[in-house]
């Protein structure tokens, strides 16, 4: 029998009545890092040229429509969260409505003080990203050398206070390589870590040769990730899980009951809102989009939720035997091949070339 935690149960009953449980709240586009393959950052200056950023009490109000529609779990993002003017006034106001917060940070900027604030005033979580496991991965990747002790130092003060942490790492071509050290670091730390080795391409990149991009070809991230799960897991839970995918791949489960539909949770029952007031599915998707600024929570939800329905992906990945194993979903289907119904090669590959590679594993066990 299975297992269901309350979120589990609540976030599947609410995909099933298309009630927006959870979202993410970008704050601003601005950030103290420059890092090659960030998909959301703008200069100051082309911030300014695309709107203002709104204040604390207008995402308060949005605040209040969001918790009355349904919303339990949001996410506060950036760009760097921590550099939103009234960051603290913001967040004390949705933790005062019932909203549980998750706070997504680069940690260069979570000195004493903000570590106190957070043990004072204890989030859900905060998701920290730690591109490398030394300073000169910084320099290169995100052009801020003194990042690295800053993170670090970051992540011990929020533990020194019981503030719960999660390292999330991305594999490019700058920090390949790095993904044991990474997870020595975290093991050090006592801190769970998520390592992704599949990069969206960043807007700059999209229709460059693989050579060419920052991110890693889909044999190099694929091997990562092969990797990174045998270490993660042990020998033994890693071969199991190897059994489970590979028998999936070959064995795949009945068709979906809505054929070409999205099946994800994004504009079923998860959102995300842009720094300019933009309702989106995901944060990969903002060509679907509705303001909550123009027509409030609850109608921009609606808009977008009906939007997500009329998307129809490639029939072909829909009858592929290896769909089970696959992580692809409407935004790679979109950003790999330039639309939602086309095929992201990418995707095909990284996602062979991981059978293979765990076929190899079990070969030589």
């Amino acid at each position: 029998m299975k297992t269901y935690t309350l979120e589990r149960y609540l976030i599947g009953n609410a995909q099933k009545k298309n009630v927006p449980i959870s979202g993410s709240l970008e704050l601003l586009p601005l950030c103290n890092m420059n890092c090659d393959m960030c998909y959301v950052r703008l200069s100051r200056a082309e911030m300014e040229q695309q709107g203002r950023l709104r204040t604390p009490e207008e995402w308060m109000e949005i605040g209040r429509q969001m918790q009355k529609s349904g919303v339990l779990f949001l996410q506060l993002t950036g760009g760097e969260p921590l550099l939103y003017p009234g960051f603290q006034r913001l967040y004390l106001a949705l933790k005062e409505m019932g909203i549980i917060l998750t706070i997504n940070t680069n940690g260069t900027l979570l000195d004493e003080s903000w570590a106190d604030f957070f043990a004072k005033h204890k989030p859900r979580r905060i998701n920290i990203t730690l591109y490398g496991a030394e300073p000169s991965i910084y320099k290169r990747l995100c052009h801020y050398e003194e990042g690295f002790d800053k993170t670090i130092q970051a992540i011990k003060l929020l533990r020194e206070r019981r503030v719960d942490v999660k390292i999330n790492g991305s594999l490019v071509m700058a920090n390949l390589g790095e993904e044991k050290k990474l997870l020595d670091i975290a093991r050090e730390l006592d801190v769970p870590i998520n390592i992704d080795t599949y990069m969206y391409p960043a807007i700059r990149e999209r229709g460059k040769a693989y050579d060419l991009s920052s991110r890693l070809t889909p044999r190099e991230a694929a091997k990562a990730k092969v990797e990174i799960s045998r270490y993660e897991q042990g020998e033994k839970d890693f071969l199991d899980g190897a059994r489970r995918l590979l028998e999936k791949a070959e064995n795949p489960e009945k068709k979906d009951e809505n054929p070409g539909h999205m099946q994800c949770l994004a504009g079923r029952s998860s959102f995300a809102i842009n720094w300019q007031g933009n309702l989106q599915p995901c944060v990969m998707l903002p060509h679907l989009s509705s303001s909550v600024f123009e027509h409030g929570f609850d109608l921009a939800w609606r808009n977008v939720s009906d939007m997500v329905k009329e998307i129809r992906l490639s029939s072909r990945c829909q009858e592929c035997s290896k769909r089970d194993a696959c992580q692809t979903c409407a935004a790679c289907a979109l950003y790999e091949s330039g639309s939602f119904d086309g095929v992201p090669e990418y995707m095909c590959q990284y996602t062979e070339h991981i059978l293979e590679y765990l076929k190899e594993e079990l070969e030589h066990e």
